[in-house]
């Protein structure tokens, strides 16, 4: 086990380097921030001195290194607009965005995961039917479209809920709502099918044979063998909500890291987009190697593997 979670780290390890290079280079190609910084009649010494000031009048192999050694040490830089430091500025946007996402994953599975499990025990019938299409028509719709399309109802047409910002409760219902639905069909159908491939099993089979209730045998033993490839999944949609997070955040102006990251690709602001990529990348491989260590004390028939 502990190899496993050994060559786990590893793997994290090289995500977060592939992601961190592969966005140093990709930022590079959006043109010289300095246009957005400096005004329209700004003279060609005027910019040359701000490039100079802001250290990209480096060969930029050296301003890669320079970051990456900086990186190393936790350190991403400033804001090239206000000149907080990019850990600063990350770590005032970060907590709203853990609060949706965790808020939104908890509303998925709360629906998903029982969905799928009494979809796979009435196979073919009415509610097996029903959350086939309901998933299907999730997976379908963008969450972009599906937070206007609340904000319209619930917002705007009823005036249930504030449309934008963050405050009391009542301004985290729609965002957590709407990026619960960008998981909820992908956690539903996985559900249902790994309860499918575990119900014919003969070990389900002698439980029933000695009597064992049908709803211990379901949450029981079931269950036990057929979350596994759940969680692992779970551990994937967590990046998806960071993912779905950007266009949330944006749609309902809630202040987090996905919406810093659209303001910051916008003003060209370098050293908070590679920030963010980064924290988000470090968070990605942690939580990886959080769930496949909840994989083997739940399975322990894995934990030899």
């Amino acid at each position: 086990m502990l190899h496993l979670i050994g060559k786990q780290i590893g793997l994290g390890l090289c995500v977060v380097l592939t992601a961190m290079t592969l966005t140093f280079f990709m930022v590079r190609l959006s043109g010289d921030p300095t246009a957005q910084i400096l005004p329209q009649d700004a003279s060609a010494e005027q910019r040359l001195a701000l490039q100079k000031q802001l250290g990209l009048d480096k060969p930029v192999p050296r301003q890669y290194l320079n970051y990456m050694e900086g990186a190393a040490q936790g350190e991403f830089g400033s804001s090239y607009f206000d000149g907080d430091t990019v850990t600063a500025i990350i770590m005032r946007r970060l907590p709203n965005t853990v609060l949706l996402a965790c808020t939104s994953l908890v509303i998925a599975l709360v629906f998903a995961i029982p969905l799928g499990v009494l979809a796979a025990t009435r196979r073919g019938g009415l509610l097996d039917r029903s959350v086939q299409v309901v998933s299907v028509m999730g997976a379908s719709v963008p969450s972009f479209w599906m937070g206007l399309l609340m904000i319209q109802i619930f917002a705007v047409g009823l005036g249930w809920l504030p449309t934008y910002g963050i405050g009391g409760w009542r301004h985290l219902v729609l965002p957590s709502i709407t990026l619960a639905l960008f998981v909820f069909p992908g956690i539903t159908r996985l559900t249902r099918s790994s309860m499918l491939e575990v119900l014919p099993a003969s070990y389900v089979n002698a439980a029933r044979a000695k009597g064992m209730p049908e709803r211990r045998v379901i949450f029981r033993t079931v269950m036990r063998n057929g979350i596994v490839p759940v969680l692992a999944l779970i551990a994937l949609e967590i990046g998806s909500l960071f993912g779905g997070a950007v266009l949330t955040e944006t749609v309902f102006s809630w202040p987090g890291i996905g919406r810093l990251a659209i303001e910051s690709i916008q003003r060209r602001d370098f050293p908070i987009i590679q920030g963010v990529v980064a924290y988000v990348a470090v968070i990605f491989a942690v939580i990886t190697v959080l769930v496949e260590i909840v994989i083997r004390i739940v399975n322990p028939r894995l934990r030899k593997t």
